[in-house]
């Protein structure tokens, strides 16, 4: 007999090993958006923490030497991820964030305040864009891809993949790109309003910054909101932390009034640094939180999903 008849690959096959690849990748994009997130995470700390120390308050330094170290590390390990993970994020983008880095991470004593700030930001706008991007990978559900591999058969897999859809890319824009977004609104918060307590004083830039930032955040928050009850409906208990933010909602307020009361209106400012640091970390800590639970559910719908296919009639 003619072996190389029965390994022809077939039309099944050749869709099927797709189908396959597919799952895996999206694994893989899963694994580097979380690792994506804690790094923002770092990285907003430590333009938080650098801010005042290019002021020259000291304060913060051990701090800020610590996460330098452990940003670089975070840095080398995401290129090497992403070499090993079929490329999602190509080399061009991975140059770039390397350059972007290396921009912050050198001779950064010599930047003005406002251009490290501004260092940073840039670094972290390509990090979440770079989240949504590799959230595309999992827009389409497992079990519409592995579907229509029984399709070449005359066989419909009934899996509801509509309703699935609709909850999967609900949740994936809301922790790859509106919890995000409010948190390095609150993140920029904290960096401004740590320079100006820890040197008491705040000029006409950082203040016009600081208002437009509050802003932000009150327009984020109420979205974060709205898309966080539908998902509580979706998800059920499923992501333990979600009602968090709900129940945060008047530390966040809190925060945002103190900001405007104690350092944005007063001539001289008395408030002290480190607790407007820790207040602002402490929200921001629950919303990364729900990322994280947000990140793993994901995950879990992938595996029950293809679950789902390997167990419809």
């Amino acid at each position: 007999m003619d072996r190389s008849l029965n390994s022809k690959k077939t039309v099944g096959d050749v869709q099927l090993e797709t189908a396959c690849e597919n799952y895996s990748e999206r694994l893989l994009a899963l694994s580097l958006i979380k690792q994506i997130s804690h790094l923002c995470r770092a990285i907003q700390r430590h333009r938080g923490l650098g801010m005042s120390l290019i002021a020259g308050y000291e304060e913060f330094a051990d701090e800020f030497h610590a996460l330098q170290r452990q940003v670089s590390r975070r840095m080398r390990a995401l290129q090497e991820f992403s070499r090993q993970a079929n490329k999602l994020i190509s080399d061009q983008e991975l140059e770039k964030l390397d350059a972007s880095w290396n921009v912050i991470n050198r001779d950064w004593q010599g930047d003005s305040v406002m251009e490290n700030f501004e260092y940073h930001s840039h670094f972290i706008e390509q990090l979440l864009q770079l989240m949504m991007v590799l959230a595309r990978h999992l827009e389409r559900p497992v079990a519409v891809l592995f579907s229509e591999v029984d399709s070449r058969d005359g066989k419909i897999t009934k899996l509801e993949p509509r309703k699935q859809m609709f909850s999967q890319v609900g949740l994936l824009v809301f922790v790859c790109n509106q919890l995000p977004s409010l948190v390095e609104h609150i993140a920029k918060i904290r960096g401004l309003s740590t320079l100006a307590a820890s040197r008491r004083k705040q000029d006409e830039l950082e203040s016009s910054k600081l208002r437009y930032f509050i802003q932000g955040t009150r327009v984020q928050y109420e979205k974060v909101r709205t898309q966080g009850n539908r998902l509580l409906e979706v998800t059920g208990n499923k992501i333990q932390s979600l009602p968090l933010i709900k129940a945060y909602e008047f530390k966040l307020m809190f925060l945002l009034t103190t900001v405007e009361r104690e350092v944005l209106d007063p001539k001289v400012i008395t408030m002290d640094s480190r607790q407007l640091f820790d207040l602002a970390t402490e929200i921001i800590d629950v919303y990364l939180k729900v990322v994280d639970e947000g990140l793993s559910l994901l995950m879990s719908w992938q595996e029950e999903s293809l679950e789902s296919w390997f167990k419809a009639e």
